[in-house]
């Protein structure tokens, strides 16, 4: 039986949260984490292609890859060049709840799927994976989320944050272009014979392009 004059106390767990943050805030970097937002989602697969992410939430975290990118690296293939950089990321709870719960109260913790800003390199990593109980349970509470993160590749998804650095750097980095699609068509041509008043041939010289109706 666990002593009855050593207990956990909720003054003591507050200072250790108090002090991860601090923490944070002294060695980490301010990113941005952006939700995603399912407009079609694959019930089967719980995956949506067409995904939207419009709104983005900047706090501190601290990088654990202090060497540099963690994965594969640049790999040069018959596909050309494919970049597998990983990065893993420790977020307090606490700021997170601040900074991102109170906005949106559905998402309680960072969710696999959503992606993360680094503006240093300037580019996006997609949450592959969240450790929730590391460090385990100090003092009888978890203080911290590890981030698995992957560089992130587009697809179909919708970019729009209204954070003008997130929002240009995909437009350029994503190849992300408008394209306006004109119609246009050319009237077919035709020549008829006509013996005894009347028309007993007719040659379709060019059939046209282009048109909608007959």
């Amino acid at each position: 039986m666990k002593s009855a004059y050593f207990k956990e106390n909720i003054t003591e767990q507050n200072l250790v949260e108090d002090l991860s943050i601090e923490s944070i805030k002294i060695s980490g970097r301010d990113m941005v984490y952006i939700p995603r937002n399912l407009l079609d989602e694959d019930k089967l697969f719980g995956e949506d292609n067409s995904a939207k992410f419009s709104k983005g939430y900047e706090f501190e975290m601290y990088v654990q890859s202090v060497n540099g990118f963690e994965g594969d690296g640049d790999i040069l293939s018959k596909f050309g060049i494919q970049i597998n950089d990983r990065m893993n990321l420790v977020v307090a709870r606490k700021r997170f709840e601040q900074e991102v719960t109170t906005y949106e109260p559905s998402i309680t913790r960072p969710r696999e799927g959503d992606i993360i800003y680094f503006p240093l390199s300037k580019t996006l990593f997609e949450i592959n994976f969240v450790e929730h109980e590391n460090p385990f349970y100090q003092l009888g509470k978890l203080y911290m989320y590890q981030l698995t993160c992957e560089l992130f590749e587009y697809e179909d998804e919708v970019i729009n944050t209204t954070i003008e650095e997130i929002d240009d750097n995909v437009q350029d980095i994503g190849y992300i272009a408008t394209l306006t699609l004109a119609g246009s068509g050319t009237t077919a041509t035709a020549t008829a014979g006509i013996y005894s008043g009347a028309v007993n041939q007719v040659i379709l010289i060019n059939d046209g392009y282009g048109y909608s109706s007959p």
